[in-house]
């Protein structure tokens, strides 16, 4: 008998927002062999047109494509909000995408003084996906929406420089309608929000919340993990310095 083939997902962002769902999906499923694409290069995705942001989808899914993948995650809510309906009428390979976590009304215990704002890009606000996702979801207007243009590049910048100062100082002055408007919860309607969630907290008194637990059990509910061998590596390629992906191994104990 040959060795059985480790299960391999692909995942892509922007940037290193999707590691907030990463670390989800490996904290449940080690085994799982990843291919990861942080689009840093074409970064940030929200102040893009809708065409631009569908088109440079279909080129990362292409990529991922090389490899023997079994489901591909599109780990950011301005991509799935725009281009993953089109991704799946192009790819026969299962995709699971996030949205911003409208769902939380019926998945938190809410207060009757609590006020929840769901704060995302600004593509993600105008797309077509997430006014029905709110429609749906939240017909009677309970929640607050923000767009919020500047965060994401916030958290990538913190990542970089890792000058925590500075990081406060940023969010202060992006976030500071959460105290004008004494919001109690912030719905973090981007993978890229999660990371500094703590920070966040910190800055502006709500609590956060995020669909990452949720979108990774998705993945594994697609997955026949008795199936595969156990892979402790991913591959990691970014697009900062040029447009030829290179992967490289790192290990899941170096993500932030």
């Amino acid at each position: 008998m040959g060795q059985r083939k480790a299960l391999s997902i692909g995942i892509f962002d922007s940037g290193i927002g999707g590691f907030s769902i990463l670390k989800k999906i490996h904290e449940l499923a080690p085994e799982l062999e990843v291919y990861y694409i942080a689009d840093q290069g074409f970064a940030p995705y929200g102040n893009k047109s809708r065409k631009e942001v569908i088109d440079r989808c279909h080129y990362l899914c292409h990529e991922l494509m090389k490899f023997d993948l079994d489901l591909i995650v599109v780990a950011c809510n301005t991509a799935t909000g725009v281009a993953i309906d089109e991704l799946r009428n192009t790819f026969t390979i299962p995709f699971v995408g996030v949205e911003p976590f409208v769902n939380a009304l019926s998945k938190h215990t809410w207060k009757e003084s609590d006020r929840a704002c769901v704060i995302t890009t600004e593509l993600m606000s105008r797309s077509e996906r997430f006014q029905k996702l709110v429609n749906r979801l939240d017909p009677d207007k309970r929640l607050f929406y923000k767009v919020t243009p500047g965060l994401a590049t916030i958290v990538e910048d913190f990542f970089i420089n890792k000058n925590e100062e500075e990081l406060n100082l940023k969010l202060r002055e992006e976030l500071s309608f959460v105290r004008e408007s004494s919001y109690s919860h912030l719905i973090l309607g981007c993978t890229h929000y999660p990371l500094i969630a703590k920070y966040i907290e910190a800055t502006t008194g709500a609590s956060v919340l995020s669909p990452c637990l949720y979108v990774a059990n998705r993945v594994l509910s697609l997955l026949d993990l008795s199936s595969g061998e156990n892979s402790e590596t991913f591959q990691f390629a970014s697009t900062a310095k040029e447009d030829v992906l290179r992967f490289v191994s790192k290990d899941f104990s170096n993500l932030p």
